[in-house]
C-alpha cells in the first residue's frame, strides 16, 4: 500500500475529531479478518464515514459475522466492552441478547426492508452484571455495489431513564391513595410496591407501636410474613446483627443501605430477576411532629440495576409517600376515635340521665301519689305503709342528690377535701357492722377484719364514708349467696381496703370500664336494676382525692373484690387541706339511706295474689272512684322497687286480684304459667326489663293478646311511640296519678273483655260458616249427581222417540200425507234439541265434577282442530278462520277443549247469516297479564245485556234465528273460574261479538288459514 494514498483514504474515511474517529485511523485493519481498507467495499467506507460524521448512536453491523463500527455517541452504550469489541464479530460483544437481536438483523438482510422497536427490554452486560435496558431503535439495510443487503445500519437511543422515570412515576401517582386505618394505609401502599417488582423485588412497612417499645409488620409484598427476612413483631430493644437494623433505623431516624442480604438471609424472592435482591434499604417512616418516625420502610433493591441517585432518590419518594398516606390514615383514625370518644360519651351521658330519670321517677311517684291520696281523704292525713314509704323515698332521693352533687364536684375539681387523722379501722369497722342484720337476713355472712393500726389514717370522714358504703352496698346488691367480707390492713406504706363477695361476678371485658362515667354492666344479675352509673366512678375520684388507688379483681359466677389503697402519713396531701382534727368536718349523712335502699333488694321478689286494703287507706278513697269494673279481673305487677310494689298492690288490690312479682323473668314464668287479664310493668328491670318481657309475652300464643301497660322514667313522645311500637297497649310515664293508672287499667281490662267477647263471637260464626259451606258442598254435589243421572235417564226414550220416527217417516211416510211428515219432523227436530240441551248439561256436570289436571296446553293447534271439525259437519259454508299462532296456556286440556268448542260454535252459528263470515282466535297482552279473545263478525248482541251471557238458560236471541241451549256460554263461564281466570264479552247488534277470557300463555307469531 502506498504511503500516500494509505494516509490519505485513511483520513478520508475515519475523517473526524472524536474518539472513535482516531482509534480507527488508528487501527492497523490489514491485521484484522476485515482486510485493509482499500479492500472495503465502497458501501462500507461511505457507512462507515456516515456513521463518524454523526452524533447521534450508531452502529453498523457488517457482513455474516455482523463486524462492528460504532460512533462516539454508542460508545457509552458498551460500557466496559469498549475499546475491545470494534470490529469484532456482533455476536461475540452481545451474546447475552443476541437470541433477540440476531433475527431481527437476519429478517433486514434477507428481505431488504428495514426494523423499528421502540422501548425494547434488553438484558445486557455492559458493567459486569445483566442490566435491565430499554433502546429504541431502528436496522436499515446497507446495500453493496451490486444492490444486495451486506450491512445494516443501526440508529438507536438508550431509552432506560425514560422507561424507568415512567414506571415511577405511574407507581408514585398510585400512592395517592386514602385509607381509613393505619394499617389499611400499609396494606393499600405494600399491594401498590408489589405490582413494580422490577424496581423493588420485595417491601415491608413496619409501625411502631404506640409505646415506641415494639416495631411490628403492618404489610408486606413479595415476603411472607413470619420469614426471618419479615419477622411479624421486633423489640426495639434488639441487636440489629442478624437481621435488619430496623431500631437503629427507628432510633436514628435516617435510612441505611444493607449490602449482605445473601449472608443474612436464605429466603429473599427470586422474581421477577430469577435472581435475589443483594442489596435493600431501609428508610424511616417520617411522623410530622414527632421526633421518632412512625415506623421502617424496607425496600429491595433490584439485582438488575445499579443503585444510583435515580433509584436511591426514587426510594425516598416511595418512603415520603408511605409517610403521607400513614400520616393521613391515623389523622383519620384519631379523628374518628375521637368522634367515638365524643359519641360514646353522649350515650353514656344519655344513658345516665335516662337512669337518673328512673331513680328520680321512682321516689316521686311514691312520694306524690300517697300524697294525692292523702290530700283526696276528708282526714287529709298520711299515715302508715304510706307514711313510711314517702320518708324512705325522700331519704334516696337525699342520696341520690348528695352522689350527683360530690361528683359534679369532682368533675368541676370544685370537691373541698379536708383531712384530719382517723382512727380508720374503728370508722371502716363501724360502717360495715350497720349491715350486719341486713346482711344476714338475706341468708349471708358478714366478715369484718379491722385491726388496729400503728398510727391514724387521713382521711376525709364523709368521703371515706362514702367509698366505704358505696362498695359494701354494691357487694350485697350482686351477693346471692356465700358472704361478703370486709378487710382493712396496712401494707408497704399504704393502708389497703378490700371488700370481697361471692356473688355473680363481672365479666373479664367489663373489668376495665366498671370504674368509668355513667358505665353499667349490661345484663348484670343483682337485686335491683336501679342505679345511676356513678357510684364506682364516684369511689375511684373520692380515692383519687386521698392519693390512691382502686382496682377490681372478678370471675364470674365466682364473685369480686375491690380493693383501695391510699397512702399513710399527709406529706402526699396538700397542706392546706390537712387537719389536725380541731376544725369542724363537713356533716356525714351515714348509712341510714344505703341501709334503707339494700333493704328494699332484700325484701321478697313476689307477694301472692292479694285483695288487701281497707277504708282508711288512702289508695282505697282513689280506687272507689267510679270506673269501668271489672271486679274478677287478675293484674300481674312487675317491678324491681319494692315500695313501688307494696303501692301498687294498695292502689289496686282493692279493685281486682294483684299478684306483684321483681322483675321481667319472674313476670312472664308467671304468665306462663297462669295467665292473668293484665300485666303492669316496670321498663328499667333486672334479669329481663320491661321490653324484653314484651317481646316474649307477644312471641308466645298463650299469652299474646294480655294487655300490658308500661310504666317508665322516660318521657316525652319519642319515648312513648318507641314504648308502644314494641307492643305495649299503654305507656305511663312515672310521676303518674292514681286516678289515671287506674283509669287506663279499668279501660285495658274493659276492652280486653270485649275483645274476647268478639273473638267468640266471630269464632262462633266462622264455625257456622263452615257447617253451612260444607252443607251447601254436600247440596250442590248431590244436585250435580242427580242432573248427571236425570240426562242419562233421559236419552233412553230420546234415542227411542228419535229411532222410531225416523222409521216411521221412512217406512209409512206416504201414508201420513205432508201434514203428517211434518208433524214428524217436528217430533224429531224436538229430540234433537233435548239431545243437545242433555250434552250440554253433561258437560256442564262434567266442569263442576272433574279433577283439574294442569298441563301446558297448545290452544293454536286445539283451536285448528275445533275450527276443523265445524267445516266438515257444515261443508258449504265458506267461513275465514284465524288463529293467533303459538298461544299456550297451562290448565285442564279436556276442560279447554270443551271451552272453545262452545266458543268457536258460538261464533260460528251466529256468523251463518253475515256475508263473508270471519271467526278470529287470539290474545292481548294487558300489564303482563295474557287475554284470550273469540272475535266473530255476526249478529252480536246489546252490550247493556252483556253479563247475562254468562248464566244459565239466558238467550238473546230467539229460537227461530239461532237455536241453541243457553248453557254453552255458562259452561265455559264455569271453566274459566276452575282455572281461577276472568271470563266477559264485548258486542254490538248486528257488528259482531268478542269474548275474553284470561289463562298463562306465550306469545308468538300469527297465521290465517
Amino acid at each position: 500500500m502506498p504511503p500516500a494514498v494509505g494516509v490519505s483514504l485513511v483520513e478520508q474515511i475515519f475523517a473526524g475529531n472524536g474518539e472513535m474517529a482516531g482509534l480507527m485511523r488508528a487501527t492497523d485493519w490489514s491485521k484484522t479478518p476485515l482486510g485493509p481498507i482499500e479492500a472495503w467495499p465502497q458501501s462500507l467506507r461511505i457507512a462507515v464515514s456516515i456513521c463518524l460524521g454523526s452524533r447521534h448512536p450508531i452502529v453498523l453491523w457488517w457482513g455474516p459475522e455482523r463486524w462492528m463500527f460504532y460512533n462516539d455517541g454508542y460508545r457509552p452504550m458498551l460500557g466496559e466492552r469498549h475499546p475491545q469489541f470494534l470490529g469484532r464479530p456482533g455476536q461475540e460483544c452481545w451474546a447475552e441478547i443476541w437470541e433477540i437481536i440476531g433475527p431481527m438483523m437476519e429478517q433486514v438482510i434477507e428481505t431488504g426492508e428495514a426494523t423499528w422497536s421502540e422501548n425494547l427490554f434488553l438484558l445486557m452486560r455492559r458493567f459486569g452484571y445483566l442490566e435491565e435496558t430499554y433502546y429504541t431503535f431502528s436496522y436499515s439495510p446497507i446495500r453493496d455495489e451490486k444492490g444486495r443487503p451486506s450491512g445494516i445500519f443501526n440508529a438507536c437511543t438508550e431509552s432506560t431513564g425514560r422507561v424507568l422515570g415512567d414506571r415511577r412515576m405511574k407507581m408514585l401517582r398510585q400512592m395517592a391513595i386514602e385509607a381509613r386505618t393505619v394499617n389499611e394505609a400499609a396494606r393499600l401502599c405494600a399491594e401498590i410496591l408489589g405490582q413494580n417488582p422490577r424496581d423493588i423485588p420485595f417491601a415491608l412497612v413496619y409501625l411502631l407501636d404506640p409505646q415506641g417499645k415494639h416495631i411490628h409488620l403492618a404489610a408486606q409484598a413479595g415476603l411472607e410474613l413470619g420469614t426471618p427476612a419479615s419477622p411479624a413483631t421486633v423489640a426495639i430493644e434488639e441487636t440489629d446483627d442478624a437481621g435488619w437494623p430496623l431500631a437503629r433505623v427507628a432510633g436514628r431516624g435516617q435510612a441505611e443501605v444493607v449490602e449482605d442480604l445473601a449472608r443474612r438471609f436464605d429466603c429473599l424472592p427470586k422474581e421477577p430477576w430469577d435472581e435475589p435482591a443483594h442489596q435493600a434499604m431501609l428508610l424511616p417512616i417520617a411522623r410530622a411532629g414527632w421526633h421518632q418516625p412512625a415506623g421502617v420502610l424496607v425496600l429491595g433493591i433490584s439485582p438488575r440495576r445499579a443503585f444510583d441517585d435515580d433509584y436511591r432518590g426514587f426510594f425516598e419518594l416511595v418512603a415520603d409517600h408511605v409517610a403521607t398516606a400513614v400520616s393521613n390514615a391515623r389523622a383519620h383514625e384519631e379523628e374518628r376515635e375521637r368522634a367515638e370518644k365524643l359519641a360514646e360519651l353522649d350515650r353514656l351521658k344519655t344513658a345516665f340521665f335516662s337512669n337518673v330519670s328512673h331513680e328520680f321517677r321512682t321516689p316521686l311517684t311514691l312520694i306524690l301519689g300517697p300524697l294525692e291520696d292523702a290530700l283526696g281523704d276528708p282526714t287529709k292525713s298520711l299515715q302508715g305503709q304510706n307514711l313510711v314509704a314517702v320518708h324512705r323515698s325522700a331519704l334516696r332521693l337525699l342520696r341520690l342528690v348528695n352522689n350527683l352533687l360530690d361528683f359534679s364536684r369532682v368533675e368541676a375539681a370544685r370537691l373541698q377535701s379536708r383531712f384530719e387523722p382517723t382512727d380508720l379501722p374503728v370508722l371502716t369497722a363501724g360502717l360495715a357492722g350497720s349491715f350486719q342484720s341486713l346482711i344476714e337476713s338475706a341468708g349471708l355472712k358478714l366478715r369484718v377484719d379491722c385491726p388496729p393500726l400503728p398510727e391514724p389514717v387521713y382521711v376525709d370522714r364523709s368521703q371515706w364514708e362514702k367509698v366505704v358504703l358505696n362498695l359494701i352496698s354494691n357487694a350485697f346488691k350482686f351477693t346471692f349467696e356465700g358472704e361478703i367480707a370486709v378487710r382493712l390492713h396496712a401494707a408497704d406504706g399504704d393502708v389497703e381496703l378490700s371488700v370481697k363477695d361471692t356473688g355473680t361476678g363481672i365479666p373479664a371485658e367489663e373489668l376495665p370500664k366498671v370504674f368509668d362515667r355513667f358505665h353499667r354492666v349490661e345484663g348484670a344479675q343483682g337485686r335491683s336494676f336501679e342505679g345511676t352509673g356513678i357510684g364506682l366512678a364516684l369511689v375511684q375520684e373520692l380515692v383519687r382525692q386521698h392519693g390512691g388507688s382502686v382496682r377490681v379483681e372478678s370471675v364470674v359466677g365466682m364473685g369480686s373484690t375491690f380493693v383501695v389503697s391510699i397512702p399513710r402519713g399527709s406529706d402526699h396531701l396538700p397542706k392546706e387541706r390537712v387537719s389536725s382534727g380541731s376544725g369542724l368536718a363537713e356533716e356525714v349523712t351515714g348509712p341510714a339511706p344505703f341501709l334503707l335502699e339494700a333493704t328494699q333488694w332484700g325484701m321478697a321478689g313476689s307477694l301472692s295474689p292479694t285483695h288487701a286494703g281497707s277504708v282508711g287507706d288512702p289508695a282505697f278513697v282513689a280506687a272507689n272512684a267510679p270506673f269501668l269494673h271489672t271486679p274478677d279481673a287478675r293484674v300481674l305487677v312487675a317491678d324491681d322497687n319494692a315500695d313501688m310494689r307494696e303501692y301498687l298492690i294498695r292502689l289496686l288490690a282493692s279493685r281486682w286480684t294483684v299478684e306483684a312479682v321483681r322483675d321481667g323473668q319472674a313476670a312472664l314464668e308467671s304468665a306462663l304459667q297462669r295467665p292473668p287479664d293484665l300485666i303492669l310493668s316496670d321498663v328499667m328491670m333486672p334479669r329481663m326489663d320491661g321490653i324484653g318481657l314484651l317481646r316474649a309475652l307477644r312471641a308466645n300464643v298463650k299469652t299474646s293478646t294480655i294487655p300490658v301497660i308500661l310504666l317508665s322514667a322516660r318521657a316525652g313522645e319519642e319515648a312513648m311511640v318507641s314504648g308502644l311500637e314494641t307492643g305495649a297497649d299503654d305507656y305511663l310515664v312515672k310521676p303518674f296519678s292514681a286516678r289515671e293508672l287506674l283509669s287506663r287499667i279499668a279501660t285495658h281490662l274493659e276492652m280486653a273483655r270485649l275483645r274476647r267477647r268478639a273473638t267468640e263471637a266471630a269464632t262462633e260464626l266462622a264455625e257456622t260458616r263452615a257447617t253451612l259451606l260444607e252443607d251447601l258442598d254436600r247440596k250442590n254435589k248431590e244436585l250435580e249427581t242427580f242432573s248427571y243421572s236425570v240426562s242419562h235417564d233421559l236419552r233412553a226414550p230420546l234415542r227411542s222417540i228419535y229411532g222410531f220416527s225416523q222409521a216411521l217417516l221412512e217406512e209409512h211416510g206416504s201414508q201420513l200425507g205432508a201434514k203428517g211428515q211434518d208433524y214428524l219432523r217436528r217430533v224429531r227436530s224436538s229430540a234433537d234439541r233435548m239431545g243437545q240441551l242433555i250434552d250440554d248439561l253433561l258437560k256442564l256436570s262434567r266442569v263442576e265434577r272433574t279433577e283439574l289436571h294442569r298441563e301446558s296446553v297448545d290452544l293454536s293447534r286445539l283451536c285448528l282442530h275445533v275450527g276443523d271439525v265445524l267445516a266438515k259437519a257444515d261443508p258449504h259454508r265458506g267461513v275465514g278462520f284465524i288463529v293467533e299462532n303459538g298461544l299456550v296456556a297451562e290448565g285442564d286440556p279436556r276442560l279447554i277443549e270443551i271451552l272453545l268448542e262452545n266458543l268457536l260454535g258460538n261464533a260460528w252459528k251466529f256468523t251463518t247469516k253475515t256475508t263473508s263470515a270471519r271467526v278470529e282466535f287470539g290474545s292481548l297482552q294487558n300489564d303482563g297479564q295474557t287475554t284470550f279473545y273469540v272475535k266473530d263478525n255476526g249478529a252480536g248482541f246489546d252490550q247493556a245485556h252483556a253479563k247475562r251471557l254468562f248464566a244459565p238458560f239466558q238467550r238473546l236471541h230467539t229460537e227461530a234465528d239461532f237455536p241453541g241451549t243457553g248453557i254453552g256460554l255458562a259452561t265455559v263461564s264455569r271453566i274459566v273460574d276452575r282455572h281461577a281466570g276472568r271470563v266477559w264479552a264485548e258486542g254490538k247488534v248486528d257488528g259482531g261479538a268478542t269474548v275474553y277470557w284470561t289463562l298463562p300463555a306465550r306469545k308468538q307469531r300469527s297465521q290465517v288459514v
